[in-house]
């Protein structure tokens, strides 16, 4: 498969100009190689906060993963209608809350960058949501910022706090970025059962933490 950024630029050739740099540049910066590899090769997996579809259509345009059914979920409409826009056979996106889809649903979830616009108090409900749809034995992937390194931390709160108090692009309440152990916690709170933690490679200022957690 043709690197993240390159294929991004080819599936969303069609879409308006911001469209397609903004999912550019969320290929650039976002290690979407490494969480594509943590997919299933089959079954039903659901993309929570999915924006403009790009994780989800890059997964089901991966030929090593030809039974994989996709579904994407976002609270912005314009920006599911931007995803649907682009097509493909084994994916839908849906403006609809989590409380909306069936129990049991699917075989992998996956919610990233979500979190960190969504107020703490808040996360249980969210959570929740996400083992609600998930079947017993399915998997959460999780990816987030984490608030460290420190310097690392003030770069990527500045750069979000533009995005969302400022330039609207992310919708959501004011950033913020929590530690692997409070991410971790947070899963065990809903239920979850957290199996792999591990910080993602990244050559730029943001740092990824990436937490698969198994519905028992």
């Amino acid at each position: 498969m043709r690197s993240p950024a390159a294929a991004a630029w080819r599936i969303y050739r069609g879409a308006p100009l911001p469209v397609r740099l903004h999912v550019l540049v969320r290929a650039l910066t976002c290690p979407l190689g490494a969480l594509l590899a943590r997919f299933p090769a089959a079954g039903a997996a659901l993309d929570v906060g999915c924006g403009h579809g790009l994780l989800a259509h890059l997964a089901a345009r991966d030929p090593r993963r030809p039974r994989l059914f996709l579904a994407g979920i976002d609270h912005d409409a314009g920006k599911i209608r931007a995803a649907r826009a682009v097509g493909g056979s084994r994916v839908r996106f849906w403006a609809l809350p989590l409380e909306a889809l069936p129990a049991a649903a699917f075989d992998f979830v996956s919610i990233v960058d979500v979190l960190y616009t969504v107020r703490r108090e808040a996360w249980p409900g969210l959570l929740a949501g996400c083992r609600r749809v998930l079947r017993p034995g399915g998997v959460l992937l999780l990816k987030e910022v984490i608030d460290r390194p420190r310097w690392k931390h003030r770069a990527i709160l500045l750069q979000e706090t533009i995005s969302v108090r400022l330039l609207g692009i992310t919708r959501g309440d004011p950033p913020h970025f929590e530690s692997p152990a409070g991410y971790a916690h947070a899963l065990r709170q809903a239920g979850f059962s957290p199996f792999e933690g591990s910080p993602l490679a990244s050559g730029h200022w943001i740092s990824h933490y990436l937490i698969l957690a198994r519905r028992p």
